[in-house]
C-alpha cells in the first residue's frame, strides 16, 4: 500500500502560501505571487520512508495539476494525506471526495488547522475518512501503517474516524511531541524538478523552507499557532539544525526560509547557530520570522554576518491601545528602535499588518498607516483581521454570531480581502475595510521615493530586477484593480 502526500492545485487562486501546519495561509497578488516549497509534506513523506514505508510526494498546486489529471494516477494508492486550514477545507474536501470515485477503496486524511479544531465537522464530509489533531507526525506515521496492514485505527492517539454508524468518534489526544530532533529533514529530492517557487522576498535560487521549532511566546488572540502548538515552546538542537543546514548546501540550496512562528526565541542557540555558519562558511543566504520585543540589535548584527538579510515583523497595528487588545505583547516605541537598528544593521524587513482589529476605527486604521510609513519597512503587507478555529477572537465571535459556523465560509476567495464578522468586534463597516487595505497598499508603495530605496536595498542584479518586476507587476494589479 503506498500513502501519497498531496499539495492540491486550487481553483480560488495560482499561488497559495499553504505550508505552515497552524493554517496561517496567504495567496494572490497581495502577496506578490509568493510561493512556498510545502517543507511539512516533504517532511512527512521523509519520515514514512525512513520507517520503511512506501509514500510519494506531489505538489499539484506547483505543477498547476488539476483534479482530474491527479484523479489518473490515484488508482496507485491506498492513502492520501493532505494538509488543510480553515480558507481550503471546503474545497480541500471537495477535491478528495473526486479522488476517492476515481478509488473506491481509497482512505483519505487531512491535517492541519481546521482538522485540530473543528475535527466533527470536517467528518461530516464523505471525502474526509480521517481527521489528524494537532501535531500530524506520530498519528500520520501510525495511521499509515494501520492503513498499510489493514488494522484498526481506534486507538491511534490524535486521530478522528467515522464510526459503523457515521458519527464522528475522536480518539484521544495525542502528547506533544518533546524531542524535535526525531524529525527528519525534509527531503530536497523529493521537489518537483524544473520548478521554482517564486517569492518576492527571496533572493538566491534554489531556495527551501523549513523550522527549526515548534511554538509561539506570543498570546495574540487572533493567531492559532499559540494552541495548535501548545504552550511550551519546543527548539531542535543547535547540532540538528547545522546537520539540515549542511544537507541543504550539499544539495544545492542557496537560500534557506525559515518558517518558524518565531525563530529567535533561544539567544544562546540562535547565536550558536549564525556562529556555526560563519565558521563553517557555509553558502546559504537566509529569512526569518522575529518579534518587535524579542530580538536585540546585537542578535540582528551577528545574524546579518552569518547571512540573514530580511527579518519578518507582525506588527498588526499602529494603535497602542488596539496592540493591547489584542494582546500582540510590544510597545510601539519598540518597533521603531527595532527597524531603525535593522536598517542601520543593513537588514532588509518586511511588515505583516492587519486592519479590523478588534477595538479598531477609521482613526485607528489611518494610525496604523502612519505607523507602518514612519517604521519605513523595506516590504509590508497589509490584510483584513479575520477571526479563525482556535483562537480567542474566534470563540469571542461565535457567542455573538453563531452562524458563524466551523469557520469555512472564510474561504480563499475572500481570504485577507474581505471583512468577515468584523462588525462584531471593529467600528469600521467591514464593507470599507476592502478599500482600505488597497488606500494601506497606496499610501506604503507609491510614497515619493520608496521605489528608488527599493532599488537601493533590494537590486544588485539582473535576477533581482526581474522578481522585483513580477512581485511589484502583481502587486500593482491588487493595488490598482482589486484583482487578487
Amino acid at each position: 500500500m503506498k500513502t501519497l502526500l498531496l499539495n492540491p492545485m486550487t481553483s480560488q487562486a495560482g499561488n497559495v502560501v499553504r505550508d505552515v501546519l497552524y493554517g496561517c495561509w496567504c495567496k494572490g497578488n497581495r502577496i506578490g505571487g509568493g510561493t512556498v516549497p510545502p517543507f511539512n509534506l516533504l517532511v512527512m513523506t521523509t519520515l514514512l520512508r525512513r520507517e520503511g514505508l512506501e509514500a510519494d510526494f506531489l505538489d499539484a498546486q506547483a505543477l498547476q495539476m488539476k483534479p482530474e489529471e491527479v484523479g489518473t494516477r490515484i488508482g496507485a494508492y491506498g492513502l492520501v494525506l493532505m494538509t488543510t486550514s480553515t480558507m481550503s477545507f471546503l474545497e480541500d474536501a471537495g477535491y478528495l471526495a473526486q479522488l476517492k470515485k476515481r478509488n473506491p477503496g481509497l482512505v483519505t486524511a487531512v491535517f492541519g488547522s481546521h482538522p485540530t479544531f473543528m475535527p466533527r465537522p470536517c467528518l461530516e464530509h464523505p471525502g474526509v475518512d480521517h481527521v489528524v489533531m494537532f501535531e500530524p507526525e506520530e498519528t500520520v506515521l501510525e495511521l499509515a501503517r494501520a492503513v498499510s496492514d489493514g488494522l484498526p485505527t481506534g486507538s491511534i492517539l490524535g486521530l478522528g474516524s467515522r464510526g459503523a454508524d457515521g458519527r464522528p468518534l475522536l480518539n484521544e489526544k495525542r502528547p506533544f511531541l518533546e524531542n524535535l530532533d526525531w524529525l527528519p529533514h525534509p527531503d530536497v529530492d523529493l521537489l518537483p524538478k524544473g520548478i521554482h517557487y517564486f517569492n518576492p522576498l527571496v533572493r538566491r535560487m534554489p531556495y527551501m523552507t523549513t523550522t527549526t521549532s515548534k511554538g509561539c511566546p506570543g498570546k495574540c488572540i487572533f493567531c492559532t499557532a499559540p494552541t495548535f502548538d501548545g504552550k511550551v515552546f519546543r527548539r531542535q538542537s543547535f547540532e540538528h539544525v547545522m546537520d539540515q543546514l549542511r544537507s541543504f548546501a550539499s544539495k544545492g540550496v542557496k537560500e534557506v526560509y525559515f518558517r518558524d512562528d518565531t525563530f529567535f526565541v533561544d539567544r544562546q542557540r540562535d547565536h550558536a547557530i549564525c556562529r556555526a555558519i560563519i565558521d563553517e562558511k557555509l553558502d546559504l543566504t537566509w529569512i526569518a520570522n522575529a518579534r518587535v520585543n524579542m530580538i536585540d540589535e546585537e542578535t540582528m548584527a551577528l545574524a546579518r554576518k552569518a547571512g540573514c538579510h530580511t527579518l519578518k515583523f507582525g506588527v498588526e497595528s499602529g494603535s497602542q491601545e488596539v496592540l493591547d487588545g489584542i494582546r500582540k505583547g510590544y510597545r510601539l516605541e519598540q518597533g521603531l528602535a527595532i527597524f531603525k537598528a535593522a536598517r542601520r544593521i543593513g537588514l532588509s524587513t518586511h511588515a505583516h499588518v492587519m486592519i479590523g482589529n478588534p477595538g479598531d476605527t477609521r482613526e485607528t486604521i489611518e494610525m496604523t498607516i502612519d505607523y507602518v510609513l514612519a517604521l519605513n519597512p523595506t516590504t509590508a503587507t497589509f490584510g483584513i483581521c479575520t477571526p479563525y478555529p482556535g483562537t480567542p477572537l474566534f470563540e469571542r465571535v461565535r457567542e455573538l454570531a453563531p452562524e458563524i459556523a466551523d469557520g469555512s465560509a472564510t474561504d480563499l476567495a475572500r481570504l485577507h480581502t474581505e471583512g468577515m464578522f468584523n462588525k462584531h468586534y471593529c467600528r469600521v463597516d467591514q464593507d470599507e475595510l476592502p478599500k482600505l487595505v488597497r488606500r494601506a497598499y497606496r499610501r506604503f508603495y507609491l510614497r515619493p521615493g520608496y521605489w528608488l530605496q527599493c532599488a537601493r536595498e533590494l537590486l544588485r542584479n539582473t535576477d533581482d530586477l526581474k522578481r522585483v518586476a513580477l512581485s511589484s507587476t502583481r502587486l500593482f494589479e491588487f493595488i490598482f484593480r482589486g484583482k487578487d
